[in-house]
């Protein structure tokens, strides 16, 4: 999703661009990605303990593919290459050795305040690291996108597990409702709505998007009504589909994932966080909440009501929200320091 937002925008800008998904280089694309992303989504405990455990996602890398790939990096000369995981690494190594032209060109987007696990073990020594937020220096350092934010016009929380759905929010629903909430769900498959619920709204992305590189559009979204998925909102696949959400809601629920901290900060729209799945999101959560940016969920759910019987959880994320618009004034674009 990041990956799109850039290339819209450099497009917006003028410049031609590409995105490359190393997924497209995976001899069975679909039983390495879907029943890990499946397996995940279902079981919290499982995805936090695959995280801890040592891991190369090049070793799913098809070595035919591979090659085809840095023929055409080699061919294509591009101007810039932007990388957003380590698991590049290995391949970008390669280009270098092979292509001079590449040297001092390729820069390393990094989505965490913390350095995830996909540069474990890889020397950066031969990209550029670009940070949009960092733990290390306790602020942040860039935006993806310019600022849009539209004041809140609900009372309403957006739930959510990134992009895979991974998380322990599932579990909250009912509390949050107790504490005079509605939720925007995003579910991942059909079968998990509640057909039941009568309090909150639930939504799909279109599980038949996959990332790749002859797709830059985004998901479509879903949304359930009289007991079938339709459209929701912009459809062409040219907007973020959980910006409506985001920037009519007052707060998102989610795991701490760099991509949720990224949408807050553009949208001004405060967190509240979960549990993390490894070390670098509990970077994410902490530097978050020491920024005034997000809640603790277990804090959100303990908070007292004021003797009028209004929440404090209001008082709460409207100061977040206030600190995340102020944080936004003369930040660089990330492209700013690229391109």
């Amino acid at each position: 999703m990041p990956a799109i937002s850039i290339k819209k925008q450099l497009e917006a800008m003028g410049h031609s661009a590409d995105i490359l998904c190393l997924e497209d280089l995976y001899s069975d694309r679909e039983a390495v990605i879907e029943e890990t992303k499946r397996s995940f989504h279902q079981d919290f405990r499982l995805a936090k303990m695959s995280y801890r455990m040592p891991t190369r996602n090049t070793s799913a890398i098809d070595a035919g593919l591979a090659d085809k790939l840095l023929g055409r990096l080699v061919d294509d000369m591009y101007d810039t290459v932007i990388i957003f995981s380590g698991f590049w690494m290995k391949i970008i190594n390669e280009l270098l050795e092979s292509c001079d032209h590449y040297k001092d060109r390729i820069y390393a987007l990094h989505m965490d305040a913390g350095q995830s696990l996909s540069w474990k073990g890889f020397d950066r020594s031969c990209v550029k690291d670009v940070w949009l937020y960092s733990l290390e220096h306790g602020k942040v350092q860039s935006l993806l996108e310019r600022p849009v934010v539209v004041k809140p016009e609900s009372k309403r929380i957006l739930v959510h597990g990134g992009g895979w759905g991974i998380g322990d929010y599932a579990s909250r629903i009912k509390q949050l409702n107790e504490l005079g909430y509605a939720l925007d769900i995003v579910i991942y498959y059909p079968d998990e709505i509640d057909t039941d619920d009568m309090i909150n709204t639930y939504y799909l992305l279109d599980p038949e998007w996959k990332p790749d590189e002859k797709r830059s559009e985004y998901p479509r979204l879903l949304i359930y009504k009289e007991g079938k998925f339709v459209p929701f909102g912009d459809n062409t696949g040219d907007i973020n589909p959980l910006r409506e959400l985001m920037n009519r809601d007052v707060a998102v629920l989610s795991k701490p994932g760099g991509g949720t901290l990224s949408d807050s900060l553009i949208t001004a729209t405060p967190l509240i966080l979960g549990e993390e799945l490894a070390r670098y999101e509990a970077d994410n959560k902490k530097l978050w909440i020491d920024l005034g940016f997000a809640v603790d969920l277990s804090e959100l759910l303990n908070v007292e009501h004021s003797g009028d019987d209004e929440p404090k959880t209001e008082e709460l994320l409207e100061e977040c929200r206030q600190n995340l618009l102020s944080a936004q004034t003369g930040l660089p674009h990330v492209l700013d320091l690229i391109i």
